[in-house]
């Protein structure tokens, strides 16, 4: 704000240059500034690794380090610093001994997708999308960041034009990692400060193009060499995989094409634009992990609709079954004891902002929540177990819901997550818009 006019780029917004500056001056500074400098809006989600290790997230190589207490930053971590990526998605997973799992993007003549690694195990991390799982750290005043290497680089398919992501699958023995027809334009990137334009119009999407999963060995970081293609789509946000009877089971919100990142700016926010978007599904895509069988169709997981076919060597096209004929974004599902595994419940968010959703993968039918009121809009579903329940959906399911009237306090919705029933609210007041959201039992 002491700035005045707009200096950092955001996702939709453009920066303005110094009148003052001559022309070469800017185009140096620029080039000189490392990446994570373009913004330090980290307002897309929050990790928590042990006990005073609290960062704000977003799709940069920036983390700002929050106190619980008072919600003030106390400092800024770059992950560059500490590994070689020049950006990371939002969406760190967590594995059962402590470690935690990210991918970031690494810029230069031959861009890759790097799956980074930060070995907690030693003295453990406590979670916030797990707030069951807990271990003990020795030394946690140190940064726990120092820690990360990079395990693999897949190297993307067109380096002037890599593809876009927000999140990846993770399972207890592979990374999945899609790789979309919807990319980044280097050149166009690199030089959006100086043409004074907003990174989102540095992005395209190329329906002619395939979709491709990658599969990535966890503990070696070797790349599976079988290319599962299918056809175009956008995906912001996986669901949840899991290994079942020698397939890859991939469960993702589907967009026919990237017209939801049209709602991302300032505008849309502001008159509370929600997406029209027919064919947004959950779906689940079946990879076969052995090509040795004889029959022409690869999937044999009972029950399955989906499809994968050999049509060359070492080469596999999928296609998807729809998990609901709900539309669905913002996913969550019993993240502690289900990620990684078969399950069968997802919450989540309509496309029409005005419900709460939770869809049976199993029967294909929904439950929904809406307010009588026109003017409420619910954030994020963040599903929180019973820690002394037994069935996958004992707990409760959260949500903050702002209401446009302006005289009108927002409140924190408490719903049964098994009948979706309202079980209470809690008013507060002057509750910001959010895109991911936390629960926290305690602070320590």
């Amino acid at each position: 704000m002491a700035e005045k006019p707009i200096v950092v780029l955001g996702y939709g917004t453009a920066v303005y240059r110094d009148p003052c500056k001559s022309y070469f001056r800017h185009l140096f500074s620029y080039f000189t500034k490392p990446l994570h400098d373009a913004t330090d809006n980290c307002s897309v989600n929050w990790l928590h690794l042990g006990q005073d290790h609290f960062y704000a997230l977003t799709e940069s190589s920036l983390m700002c380090k929050v106190d619980p207490r008072t919600l003030k930053v106390t400092s800024k971590v770059t992950i560059t610093d500490h590994v070689a990526v020049n950006m990371a998605s939002a969406h760190p997973h967590y594995s059962d001994d402590g470690c935690v799992y990210n991918m970031g993007t690494t810029f230069g003549r031959n861009v890759t997708y790097s799956i980074i690694k930060t070995p907690l195990a030693k003295q453990g991390v406590f979670l916030l999308c797990c707030p069951i799982l807990r271990f003990d750290i020795a030394g946690d005043n140190e940064e726990p960041m120092k820690g990360s290497r990079v395990i693999c680089r897949i190297p993307a398919s067109s380096s002037p034009y890599p593809s876009y992501f927000h999140s990846f699958g993770m399972t207890k023995n592979y990374i999945i990692f899609l790789e979309q027809p919807f990319v980044v334009n280097v050149l166009k990137i690199l030089t959006a400060k100086l043409r004074e334009v907003a990174p989102s119009t540095c992005l395209s999407f190329y329906p002619e193009q395939k979709s491709r999963f990658y599969l990535v060995h966890l503990r070696t970081g070797e790349v599976v060499s079988t290319e599962y293609l299918a056809d175009s789509f956008f995906c912001l946000h996986f669901i949840n995989a899991y290994e079942e009877d020698g397939h890859m089971v991939v469960d993702l919100c589907r967009h026919a094409d990237a017209s939801i990142m049209d709602s991302a700016g300032l505008e849309a926010a502001r008159k509370m634009v929600a997406s029209n978007e027919e064919e947004l599904r959950a779906v689940r895509f079946v990879l076969p992990l052995d090509l040795k069988k004889d029959t022409e169709e690869l999937v044999t997981l009972a029950g399955s609709r989906a499809t994968a076919k050999l049509i060359g060597p070492g080469k596999v096209f999928c296609t998807h079954e729809d998990l609901s004929d709900q539309r669905i974004e913002l996913p969550r599902i019993n993240y502690e004891k289900y990620n990684g595994r078969p399950y069968r419940y997802i919450y989540g968010l309509p496309n029409n902002l005005r419900e709460l959703v939770k869809i049976d993968t199993k029967t294909k039918t929904h439950l929904t929540w809406s307010s009588l009121s026109g003017s409420h809009y619910p954030s994020e579903a963040v599903f929180v177990p019973n820690p002394d329940g037994v069935e996958e959906d004992d707990g409760v399911v959260l949500s903050l819901v702002l209401d446009a009237e302006p005289t009108k306090n927002p409140f924190l919705l408490v719903l049964d997550a098994r009948t979706f029933q309202e079980l209470a609210r809690a008013e507060v007041e002057n509750l910001p818009f959010g895109i991911h959201g936390v629960f926290v039992d305690q602070l320590i």
